[in-house]
């Protein structure tokens, strides 16, 4: 923050995004009664500012505009103004979003509403710069030009604002008496297939994100269909990623997203959430292909993690910036002339033929490495050096830039801890500890969890963030469903009770906060926190999957490790729920789809009584068994505290003893690992 004798009603807030505008001339306010109570009294329109600290046209519209004491007159004069962080937030980010995308058929950030103090919106847009430009009118047109409508034809301004209501009703989810069905999961892979890009990688032509969800779609359908297509526009979409500009080659990490179609303009932002499912998706792909590439990923994205958005406690930071000393990408680029200065000639001429270092650059004549197809024996070839030659000297040049580069002036880590993006990455880390049999990602992924639990639960109730000891916002769907994910998780990669009966607790309280008993569904905000114009649930996917989808594929899992057949009930019923919104735009909530796929395939729970278990999980760790669910324990009686049948589970002779059950009927017990491995791999083909 920084100093100065005049702040506005931001001082007290914790959020970095806030305080970024702390000393804006601008009188902002934080969401609250203080903020509206004051429209009220003065009878003034409510300018509502939401974003994010990251952003990029966030800060130039900061600086364009908010920092300027001309657009603050007018703001200050003539409207009450309010900022929001959008990752503390989510639920007036997404109702607002909604908005303006209804209003005006896009959106994005920074979001700009001007709504009414009883906060109904009547005008909605993203980036406004301070003057016209770019195609879109300036912040001093616009904002005397609504002041003056607001103050002169209220009827004409309350009309429209029942039209927003009027929409926001009509688009509430209703259910169905249709449910979605098997060829809904085709519809969503013909679908996904339409949109790939068979030349770059990815999904349409650009922007392009990463869309894991689509990923991990593909991969299920492979699986279980045997379409090759699938898992081949999963491996091109992530080579290509892994080999542009959109991914860090420096010091690793994954870019927002590309703003060309061939991967290499990034915005720079670094998302917690980005990292984790990238994680999670190359997790997958190793168990499927065995490819080591996958596992190298798995392990650089860890490394960068780690490295650079852990706090001290263990938990996991939101972001880090796209901009350095006010400029976008400046951490992150290269001149000619740095690379030889920092490399030498011989090593600098490898590196720039490698990484697509040129004298002209693609900015300002700084470069951003990217991996160009050169095969390195072919470069082994033209320098007439060995192949391990090649590859440790490019390791060792990109060490020697990684080492330059912390000297620089480093992006801005947003250091708030979010439960949601913070339980995606616990799942994902304890997923990969357990595939690769690393005991230090896997205690990682259960420190985290225990001190996320420590600071952002009061009273066994999960709240949504944390920063300064402060926790402000009552957590919402994403939140419990990603927590949920990550206990499962947890019991995956240690086999502990305790998990799975706090995943129990998690998804106890998540249906009884978020489950709609009149048309199904999981609401987005809970029945016990604050309520907004509209209470929304939130089915199509963002970047980050769906808090239904992610509850659905958690509860499913659920399920069938505890014998719980009451958690399919919800499912079903989500099935009928979005089905007016999914059968014709599936791939819109590829992750939701992901789990009706699995409920179609053969689940199965292999139920481990003994201690001698070693040799099973080391043989079974590194494949591919999504619908697979492994109960093990110590003896009958620690079962029958998991489940209502367990003391019917008994050892043979004494020996570690292994049951095979397809849905909640087992087959004769062994303690052969061969035999039952082979049962495995038989009843899931």
């Amino acid at each position: 923050m920084e100093s100065s004798e005049h702040h506005n009603h931001l001082i007290n807030e914790t959020s970095p995004y806030l305080l970024q505008h702390v000393n804006n001339p601008v009188d902002w306010y934080p969401w609250g009664e203080e903020a509206f109570n004051k429209a009220k009294k003065e009878q003034k329109p409510i300018f509502l500012s939401i974003g994010y600290s990251s952003c990029t046209w966030c800060h130039d519209m900061n600086r364009e505009s908010f920092m300027d004491e001309e657009v603050a007159a007018l703001l200050n004069q003539h409207y009450i103004s309010i900022k929001v962080d959008r990752e503390e937030r989510p639920d007036i980010d997404g109702l607002y979003m909604k908005t303006c995308q209804m209003m005006t058929g896009h959106g994005g950030w920074p979001l700009s509403i001007i709504m009414t103090d009883d906060q109904v919106p009547f005008f909605a847009g993203t980036y406004f710069p301070k003057h016209q430009n770019y195609g879109l009118p300036g912040l001093m047109d616009i904002l005397p030009t609504i002041a003056k409508k607001y103050d002169e034809d209220p009827q004409q301004i309350t009309e429209y604002m029942e039209k927003v209501e009027y929409a926001l009703q009509e688009t509430l989810i209703k259910k169905s008496n249709e449910s979605l069905t098997s060829e809904d999961t085709v519809r969503t892979y013909k679908q996904v297939k339409d949109v790939f890009d068979y030349q770059y990688g990815g999904f349409h032509k650009e922007p392009k994100f990463p869309s894991p969800q689509h990923l991990s779609f593909l991969i299920h359908y492979y699986h279980i269909t045997g379409e090759k297509n699938a898992l081949k526009m999963t491996d091109m979409t992530l080579k290509s990623i892994f080999r542009s500009g959109t991914w860090d080659h420096v010091g690793f990490g994954l870019f927002r997203y590309a703003t060309d179609r061939k991967w290499m303009f990034p915005h720079f932002e670094k998302m917690l959430y980005d990292q984790a499912f990238l994680l999670d998706v190359c997790v997958d792909m190793f168990l499927i292909t065995k490819d080591p590439y996958y596992q190298l990923k798995v392990d650089q994205i860890i490394q960068f993690v780690k490295r650079e958005m852990t706090a001290e406690n263990d938990c996991f930071y939101a972001s880090l910036s796209a901009d350095s000393n006010g400029e976008e990408g400046a951490y992150y680029l290269w001149s000619l002339e740095e690379i030889y200065s920092l490399l030498g000639e011989d090593e600098g001429d490898l590196f720039a033929e490698v990484y697509g270092i040129s004298p002209v650059g693609v900015h300002q004549r700084k470069n951003l490495p990217y991996r160009r197809g050169i095969s390195i024996e072919s470069l082994a070839s033209t320098y007439g050096i060995h192949v391990e030659k090649v590859k440790t000297t490019l390791t060792k040049s990109l060490d020697t830039l990684e080492k330059a580069r912390v000297q620089r002036v480093a992006p801005a880590t947003d250091d708030k801890v979010l439960t949601s993006w913070n339980g995606y990455m616990i799942a994902a880390l304890a997923k990969a500890g357990r595939v690769f049999l690393n005991e230090n990602w896997i205690n990682h992924a259960i420190k985290a969890m225990a001190q996320l639990r420590d600071l952002l639960t009061k009273n066994n109730r999960w709240f949504a963030s944390y920063r300064h000891g402060k926790t402000n916002t009552k957590g919402f769907l994403d939140d419990y469903a990603a927590i949920l994910w990550g206990y499962i998780e947890l019991y995956q990669a240690t086999m502990e009770i305790d998990y799975l009966k706090k995943a129990e607790t998690i998804a106890n309280d998540m249906i009884e906060l978020f489950w709609d008993s009149n048309q199904g569904g999981f609401f987005f905000v809970a029945n016990d926190a604050e309520q907004l114009i509209s209470r929304e649930k939130e089915i199509f996917d963002s970047p980050i999957p769906s808090g239904n989808s992610l509850a659905s594929i958690q509860l499913s899992r659920l399920a069938n490790l505890t014998e719980n057949m009451n958690y399919y009930q919800y499912i079903d019923t989500m099935m009928y729920t979005f089905y007016k919104e999914l059968h014709n735009d599936p791939s819109g909530a590829s992750f939701f789809m992901r789990n009706l796929f699995l409920q179609q395939d053969k689940t199965k729970q292999v139920i481990i009584i003994g201690e001698n278990t070693e040799v099973f999980f080391n043989q079974i760790r590194e494949s591919y068994l999504p619908n697979v669910h492994i109960i093990s324990v110590k003896d009958s009686k620690s079962l029958a505290k998991l489940l209502p049948t367990g003391e019917n589970f008994k050892k043979i002779n004494g020996q570690t003893t292994y049951y095979l059950c397809s849905n909640f009927h087992c087959n004769q017990p062994t303690t052969s690992i061969k035999e039952v491995l082979a049962e495995i791999i038989k009843e899931t083909k």
